[in-house]
């Protein structure tokens, strides 16, 4: 019989599924919707349905599942999940064992696509590597000599929460000052919608405040609305110093920049790059390169696909 490995990509939306193929490879993948508000019971059912979709007539013999929440990966609990209703402390890796029958290691989503990057896409290579995600909220992932560092409770690169000021708006845990609060998707389109309120002249005066998000206001900078620009570059200057800190600290290869934000391109990275320059150190700084993510939607079941063949080892798929 066959024995494949699985990787599951886990959102508050969808559920992808694949069997790895090679280290960073898998095959076609499998598509549901997530029954988020249904429960674990009823999510960690529908993962398994598509592990074994995914698997065909293969013997499963290990999973990784990336999971959009904070988690401890050497218990294989969920801590919470922002998107999704009845999770506190769920031991998902066991429960999602049970249901496929193999064993099953969880990794944090953001850490996921960063490992995906760094194997193969943007960071393919690095020997140091620091992934930011920027999308409606901050998180990222570090790695060190090739492989994840996640500290003593599974909870490192949570870069998001970096302070950069004492007053600054609250990041999504409500602390404030955090970069997340002034940087994150979320951040830009709640300040703009804010300064329109106040009376701020701008293009998108008279626009129905639900529908301002933060593709409307790229859309607007690149017309050359003022508020919108300048939106943008006061959340760029705060990344760049922020990214400007972890070079002093980390010193990484490569920076990537990944997440949904990056479609704002020059208006977010330029007043990042040149913030970065004025707080990193000149030798690490020019020694570091900042990137933006290669590998787009897909980073996520990649990630998962290679931290599946990482867990569990040898190759992709056996033949027994």
């Amino acid at each position: 019989m066959t024995a494949a490995l699985i990787g599951v990509d886990l959102g508050g939306t969808s559920i992808r599924a694949a069997v790895a193929i090679g280290d960073v490879t898998h095959g076609e993948p499998v598509h549901r919707d997530t029954p988020a508000q249904d429960g674990p019971a009823a999510v960690l059912d529908a993962v398994a349905e598509s592990a074994r979709q995914a698997a065909g007539s293969a013997h499963i013999r290990g999973l990784a599942m990336g999971f959009p929440g904070p988690i401890d990966p050497g218990a294989g609990v969920v801590h919470d999940a922002p998107n999704m209703t009845g999770w506190n402390e769920v031991p998902a890796a066991a429960m999602l064992s049970e249901r496929v029958g193999c064993p099953v290691v969880l990794c944090h989503d953001a850490a996921a696509a960063g490992f995906a990057e760094l194997k193969a896409g943007a960071g393919r290579g690095a020997r140091h590597l620091l992934f930011i995600t920027v999308s409606t909220g901050i998180g990222g992932a570090l790695f060190i000599d090739g492989d994840l560092y996640d500290g003593a409770t599974g909870s490192a690169g949570e870069v998001g929460h970096t302070p950069i000021s004492d007053d600054g708006p609250p990041c999504g845990q409500g602390h404030p000052g955090c970069l997340e609060g002034t940087s994150s998707g979320t951040a830009i389109a709640t300040r703009t919608r804010a300064e329109l309120a106040a009376g701020t002249a701008s293009s998108l005066q008279g626009v129905d405040p639900a529908t301002i998000d933060a593709r409307a206001i790229v859309t607007a900078a690149n017309g050359g609305d003022a508020l919108s620009l300048q939106v943008f570059n006061d959340a760029g200057h705060a990344l760049g110093r922020a990214i400007g800190g972890f070079i002093n600290v980390l010193a990484p290869d490569v920076i990537v920049i990944g997440g949904g934000l990056i479609h704002a391109g020059d208006l977010l990275l330029k007043p990042a790059r040149l913030a970065a320059a004025q707080i990193a150190f000149e030798i690490p700084y020019r020694r570091c390169k900042i990137v933006t993510a290669a590998l787009g939607t897909d980073a996520g079941l990649i990630g998962a696909v290679a931290w599946a063949v990482r867990s569990f080892g040898g190759a992709a798929v056996e033949m027994r």
